[in-house]
């Protein structure tokens, strides 16, 4: 990938380097604030897959199970070292391609720094089990990499997905073939050309990228590939499921939310209002854990909504290379269309559009795919705005009478990824806390994730750990070891 170049050629990458093939079907790269072709994208075939696999499984055998824990530390941390280094440069990249703010950019690459780090100085700390201690007899566990594995994200955090799946992947042992978003590649290639810079052998970690629908079956349906690491929406997530039963391996799944953020009657407004409307709003609210259906005590309710949607409207939509924007755009205007017509039905169905709730077109906004901070009010447990994820700058506001109404309200969901409780009554947080059905409870913040607190969804929010001794463990499978020890013993048929 030429980063001189104005326009971008992306093939795929593996064990044979950065390879550009000259055929087959491409997909264009745009800038989704500015509508600016910015190159494109090469979809990789079957026999490409196969070769991708093929040469990952090389590398693995030959090379990288064998690795010493702390020499995949140390690679691991010259990765990180060097993202750092480029962190301007990337930042860039993730601007034009996914139109975040560059706040929002250097915030997820320094999170991926602090995350690839975490693993690399864990790298050699991995310890296994003895089992039982009976006469004559040692057992014990080994625990060993799946071989290759797959890692599929989506657009809306390329360096964080990157870091969280290829870092516990890489730790454990296997290597990874990544599958690069369709409609934002561009960081995932440049971070694994970094990779290979720092000195990660070609084919322990693989970039490949297309349609969904055309390319995430050949990954994970492919036979070569032992376990299937997933970030994405609750349809795709079944998909993924249905194909790794081809080969019946295992999987992980980080899907979508409804997340509650319950206001205490105690809840301070002045700190409250920002702050769970920014876990709505951050990244254009293309964020899996945004605080989507806020509940408030139904005495306070007037009162809030009315301060959420002044505050809403005061909020600077604009191009993200606008100093004074505050919120930048959807990933394309067929999304923006998604999350519009969410608003609108949800209107239709007895909600009230109080702030935003249309796209923002006017002056530099026009090409791109912007749509307004949305504040809805007298919002129902079944309105479409309360059951489905917007994935979108869109807020709803419930109200409840006590706490055993508040937990029922924000549990009426089949998902269950994380919740907010916000106030100072200790009695009523511990109550809340403990009967919320949610992977992670955030009190008096949000979109709070450290490298050593493990992360992961409930119910239909998927299964399986980030972050911690957690993750490595889901890139791992244990053996039993069975030593008999005797000297003497009874042999069978010795009669």
């Amino acid at each position: 990938m030429s980063h001189a170049d104005q326009v971008l050629r992306l093939g795929y990458i593996s064990a044979a380097g950065v390879v550009r093939p000259p055929g087959g079907h491409t997909l264009p790269i745009e800038n989704p604030a500015t509508g600016q072709i910015l190159g494109d994208l090469h979809e990789v075939s079957a026999a490409e897959v196969d070769e991708i696999v093929g040469g990952a499984t090389t590398v693995f055998r030959s090379t990288w199970r064998d690795t010493a824990p702390g020499d995949r530390g140390r690679l691991l941390a010259r990765w990180a070292a060097l993202i750092s280094e480029h962190r301007d440069e990337l930042a860039g990249l993730e601007i034009a391609d996914v139109g975040h703010l560059p706040s929002e950019a250097t915030g997820d690459l320094d999170s991926s720094v602090r995350i690839l780090t975490y693993f690399a100085g864990i790298a050699d700390k991995l310890e296994g089990r003895t089992y039982a201690q009976l006469p004559d007899r040692l057992s014990y566990e080994l625990r060993e990499p799946f071989g290759v594995v797959a890692g599929i994200s989506p657009y809306n955090g390329n360096a964080n997905f990157i870091a969280l799946k290829a870092g516990p992947a890489l730790v454990a042992g296997n290597c990874i073939v990544l599958k690069a978003p369709e409609v934002a590649p561009v960081l995932t290639f440049r971070l694994v050309e970094l990779a290979l810079d720092a000195g990660i052998p070609a084919g322990v970690i693989n970039v490949l990228s297309g349609r969904g629908a055309v390319v995430g079956p050949l990954l994970s349906e492919h036979p070569g590939i032992g376990m299937v690491a997933f970030t994405g929406g609750p349809e795709s997530g079944r998909a993924v499921i249905r194909q790794s039963a081809t080969n019946i391996v295992p999987t992980f799944l980080e899907l979508g939310g409804k997340s509650p953020a319950i206001l205490l009657p105690d809840a301070d407004l002045d700190t409250v209002v920002p702050s769970v409307l920014h876990s709505n709003y951050a990244k254009s609210g293309q964020s899996c854990v945004a605080g989507s259906r806020i509940l408030v005590p139904s005495a306070r309710y007037d009162e809030v909504t009315e301060r959420l949607a002044s505050f809403a409207e005061s909020i600077r939509v604009g191009l993200p290379s606008a100093p004074e924007s505050q919120m930048s755009t959807l990933i394309s205007k067929t999304h923006r269309t998604h999350v519009d017509g969410l608003v609108q039905r949800a209107a239709s169905a007895g909600a009230s559009v109080i702030a935003g709730g249309a796209a923002a077109t006017d002056g530099d906004l026009a090409q791109g795919a912007f749509y307004r901070p949305t504040v809805l009010r007298d919002v129902g447990d079944m309105n479409p705005a309360a059951v489905e994820e917007a994935f979108g700058p869109v807020a709803s506001v419930l109200n409840y009478d006590d706490l055993d109404e508040a937990v029922a309200r924000a549990n009426a969901t089949p998902f269950g990824l994380s919740a907010q409780i916000w106030g100072n009554d200790a009695r009523a947080i511990q109550f809340l806390s403990r009967r919320l059905e949610a992977g992670t409870v955030w009190i008096n913040t949000y979109r709070s994730f450290h490298p050593t607190v493990p992360f992961g969804g409930w119910k239909q929010s998927g299964f399986g750990k980030e972050n911690g001794f957690a993750s490595v463990d889901v890139y791992l499978r244990s053996k039993s070891v069975v030593w008999d020890l005797s000297t003497e013993r009874e042999l069978p048929y010795n009669h």
